[in-house]
């Protein structure tokens, strides 16, 4: 249901501990619904909240497939943890806190022996580090759960 990914530069260093997934705690009912549902908190940005709240509250049922995903700046290339989900036509989408371009999700791609590489979800584009262009990562730890 989730993976932890500790990601490092594999010549500078730059990296992230990216929780990815769902757990045990994700249900709808809890995120979604309530008096007090953790989309908020697991958002962490008011203007998406309150606009999904919203559509909630008129009725729209979220989609199944919320989860933590790994974003990435298509700017400056800073990577980020943060929760996908969507409900209706609506669908999370952050800003870079450093230059408010719109974050793009990253999967993994094939790197070399031992590394791996980031590619954005929506093109072919290669991600690169911020700090010194390299394209390789170092998983540093991994862990899953189910």
């Amino acid at each position: 249901m989730g993976e932890i990914h500790n990601l490092r530069c594999c010549k500078c260093g730059y990296g992230i501990e990216a929780w990815l997934g769902i757990g045990m705690l994700y249900h709808p009912d809890y995120i979604f619904y309530g008096s007090d549902p953790s989309l908020v908190e697991l958002v962490d940005n008011k203007d998406i909240s309150n606009q999904a709240l919203s559509l909630l509250n008129s009725g729209i049922k979220p989609n199944d497939s919320y989860r933590h995903k790994l974003y990435a700046c298509p700017n400056d290339f800073y990577l980020f943890s943060k929760f996908y989900f969507k409900i209706d036509d609506f669908e999370s989408k952050y800003p870079c806190p450093y230059c408010k371009s719109v974050l793009k999700q990253v999967i993994f791609t094939k790197g070399t022996r031992g590394t791996t590489r980031l590619k954005f979800e929506d093109n072919d584009e290669i991600w690169h580090c911020p700090k010194c262009k390299s394209e390789l990562l170092e998983e540093m730890a991994f862990g899953n759960w189910n």
